[in-house]
């Protein structure tokens, strides 16, 4: 994640967004007349960047509802997997030219004139729920046949130059999560005497994820970061876009689902994807994707770094390296 907001953060003055929206919706305005902000208020979304819901109203009288993020006061810190809004804007324009890739309408961005800051615009969906609050609806259905059909598709579209801004997984940046752990793990090693197996079961398996056939990923696939609303599934907050294994994006998904349910989603993935049969080495792949996610998962906030964070962040990984067979099952705590 990046660097928290500083408790002076600002937002783009009314006259500031008036402006900025006017050039998003320039063409709209060319047949609709210009617009006003008629409603603002602070999204009720938590969400890294300051946001706000809007309606903007035309000459014409028809309206937009839309939801602006941001980019005052939030840094990207080093190896952080999140890339910015900038960068997301740049996945959106990329995407939308795609239509199989299922996205809200997004509308464009802006540079706030009066502060220089970055500025987001999507619509914004009223009564939208996450896939898993969709799941009578087949909201996780949807998504699990989104992502198999995303993932085919990118693995086409990673050698494209259009695609060069993504950042590549490499070596250096998995087992720069793995080091950071060691690091901060070191002064209570005492009360995780697994660390060293479960480092090393780790690191072994690196070479699996860089070897993979590579593809277009979102990188934190979350159902928080999904959006069921006019009766499909849309996939939301693109800043950690990259090229890497399918893998992570699966064990991102489930990490803190079940077993059950762990097993039928990946069983409906492997459907999806390869109609039942995945390729030789999956499942080795998918526990080298799952360590990655239990190293990078707490340890690129900087909240992660607080004593306790770091405890019961272990107690996680230790719980799950007991779950997936790299540590003796006693270890399996509660």
């Amino acid at each position: 994640m990046e660097a928290p907001l500083s408790d002076s953060v600002t937002k783009p003055s009314r006259q500031s967004l008036s402006r900025g929206l006017s050039q998003v919706f320039s063409t709209e305005i060319a047949t609709r007349g210009p617009l006003r902000v008629r409603h603002r208020r602070t999204s009720p979304r938590l969400s890294t960047y300051p946001a706000d819901v809007i309606r903007v109203e035309f000459a014409d009288g028809s309206r937009e509802h839309l939801l602006c993020k941001y980019g005052h006061g939030v840094e990207r810190l080093p190896f952080s997997p999140h890339q910015g809004l900038a960068h997301e804007a740049r996945v959106y324009e990329s995407l939308v030219r795609h239509d199989s890739v299922l996205l809200p309408r997004y509308w464009g961005s802006f540079t706030d004139d009066e502060t220089g800051d970055f500025a987001f615009v999507m619509r914004f969906y009223s009564g939208g729920m996450t896939a898993a609050q969709a799941c009578e609806q087949g909201g996780l259905t949807e998504l699990i046949r989104w992502m198999g059909a995303f993932h085919a598709w990118g693995e086409s579209q990673v050698a494209e130059p259009s695609w060069g801004f993504l950042t590549r997984y490499d070596e250096a940046y998995y087992a720069h999560w793995l080091d950071l752990t060691c690091a901060l793990a070191r002064p209570m090693a005492h009360e995780f005497p697994w660390l060293d197996q479960v480092a090393t079961a780790y690191r072994e398996r690196i070479p699996l994820l860089t070897r993979q056939r590579q593809t277009i990923i979102h990188g934190e696939l979350t159902t928080r970061n999904t959006l069921w609303a006019d009766g499909r599934i849309m996939v939301i907050d693109w800043e950690t876009a990259a090229v890497g294994p399918a893998e992570i994006d699966l064990a991102l998904f489930t990490f803190d689902w079940d077993l059950e349910d762990v097993r039928s989603l990946e069983a409906s993935y492997v459907q999806a994807r390869w109609q039942g049969s995945p390729p030789l080495g999956f499942a080795d792949v998918m526990l080298a994707a799952r360590l990655y996610v239990a190293y990078h998962w707490i340890f690129s906030s900087p909240d992660g770094r607080d004593e306790a964070r770091v405890r019961s962040h272990l107690e996680t990984v230790q719980r799950k390296a007991a779950r997936w067979g790299i540590i003796p099952a006693c270890y399996l705590i509660p």
